[in-house]
């Protein structure tokens, strides 16, 4: 089962096992002046980019989620899978 997990302030913030929650919790924080991030969490597998708040940073933030994490090595948001 998917979780959704929400990041700002150079750290995972909150786990949600509801999309919509996590994107609206997300986007109530980006009010504040953070950049967050939401990301698809799977057992296994690397966290996959849902959607970043505010809508002005979103391209630059997935841009940066994109990169390989075989590439990207500790320059991956947040440091890591």
């Amino acid at each position: 089962m998917a979780k959704y997990e929400v990041g700002f302030d150079g750290r995972w913030q909150e786990a949600f096992d509801d999309r919509e929650e996590a994107i609206d919790w997300a986007r109530e924080v980006a009010e504040t002046g953070r950049i967050v991030d939401v990301v698809q969490k799977r057992r296994l597998l690397p966290r996959r980019f849902v959607t970043a708040f505010p809508e002005s940073e979103r391209a630059a933030r997935e841009a940066a989620w994109s990169v390989p994490w075989t590439d990207a090595g500790a320059t991956q948001p947040y440091g890591g899978p």
